[in-house]
C-alpha cells in the first residue's frame, strides 16, 4: 500500500473535478494516479462531472462560475454524506515526483495538529508559523491570500461552514462589499480572512503543481482556438511538462 493510498484512507475521499468532454485531462490525471499507486477504480476516489454554465451570472466568466459551482457541489456532497474530510483535486493537477516519500511525514504532522484546511497544491511564499518542520508544513495567517486550488483538503466543521459561506456569496450581487460572485480562489481567501478561527495549513515544496493545459475557465488564447495550432501547442505542453518533471527530480 502506497503512502498516497494511506493518505486517501485517512483524509479522503479524493474527488477529482473534470469536465466530461475533457477526456484529455482525465487521461492525464489517470497517469498521475497510476504513478502514485492509484486508479479511477479505487473505492476512495470519485470523479465529479464539472459544471459548465453558459452564462456568467455576475462572475467574471461562465468558466469562473462553473469552477465555483463545481467546488461548491463537491463540498455539498461531502457534507450530505457526512464525510469527515474530503480531498479535492482539479484534473490539471500533477503530483510531485516525491509525494509518496513525503506523505508519511505529512500525515504525522496532520495527525498531531489541529487544522481545518490543508493546501497541498497552490501558489504562495511560505508565510506563518511552522508547525511541522520535518515536513515543511506551516500555518497560513488568515489574511494571507494564496492562488490556486488544484489540491486541497477540507475537514470537520469547515466543510459545512464553507458551504454556507459560498452560498452567501452566490446570493449577493457582483462587487458586493461583503463578497459577491468571484473566482473560487478568492472566495476561499475571503472565507479564511473572515473566519480567523479556521486553521489553514500549507506545505512547501507543494505536493502537487498545476499542469499547463488549455483553460476551461477563461477566454481561450488564439493558439487554443485554431484546431491545427491547438494540436501542436498540446504536444509542446507535454514536452514542457516532461522537462519540468526532470528538473523537479
Amino acid at each position: 500500500m502506497t503512502a498516497a493510498v494511506q493518505f486517501i484512507a485517512a483524509h479522503g475521499p479524493l474527488v477529482v473535478i473534470n469536465l466530461p468532454d475533457r477526456i484529455d485531462r482525465k487521461a492525464e490525471f489517470g497517469q498521475q494516479l497510476r504513478r502514485i499507486g492509484l486508479s479511477f477504480d479505487d473505492p476512495g476516489l470519485r470523479v465529479f462531472a464539472a459544471i459548465r454554465p453558459t452564462e456568467a451570472a455576475g462572475f467574471p466568466t461562465p468558466g469562473t462560475r462553473g469552477c465555483f459551482l463545481s467546488h461548491l457541489a463537491v463540498l455539498e456532497q461531502a457534507m450530505t454524506a457526512g464525510e469527515a474530510s474530503v480531498i479535492i483535486c482539479e484534473d490539471d493537477c500533477d503530483f510531485a515526483p516525491d509525494i509518496n516519500a513525503r506523505l508519511p511525514g505529512v500525515m504525522k504532522v496532520l495527525d498531531g495538529t489541529g487544522w481545518d484546511i490543508f493546501y497541498g497544491g497552490y501558489t504562495s511564499d511560505r508565510v506563518g508559523e511552522v508547525v511541522g518542520p520535518q515536513a515543511n508544513i506551516f500555518c497560513l495567517p488568515p489574511g494571507h491570500a494564496i492562488l490556486c486550488s488544484h489540491f486541497y483538503v477540507v475537514r470537520g466543521r469547515a466543510i459545512a461552514d464553507l458551504v454556507a459561506y459560498l452560498h452567501a456569496i452566490l446570493g449577493r450581487p457582483a462587487y458586493h462589499p461583503e463578497g459577491g460572485p468571484m473566482d473560487y480562489d478568492g472566495a476561499l481567501n475571503r472565507f479564511r480572512a473572515d473566519r480567523p478561527d479556521i486553521v489553514t495549513l500549507a506545505i512547501l515544496p507543494t505536493l502537487a503543481v498545476q499542469r499547463s493545459s488549455r483553460t476551461d475557465i477563461h477566454a481561450l488564447r488564439w493558439f487554443d482556438r485554431l484546431p491545427v495550432v491547438r494540436g501542436m501547442v498540446s504536444m509542446l505542453r507535454k514536452v514542457q511538462r516532461k522537462v519540468r518533471r526532470k528538473v523537479r527530480r
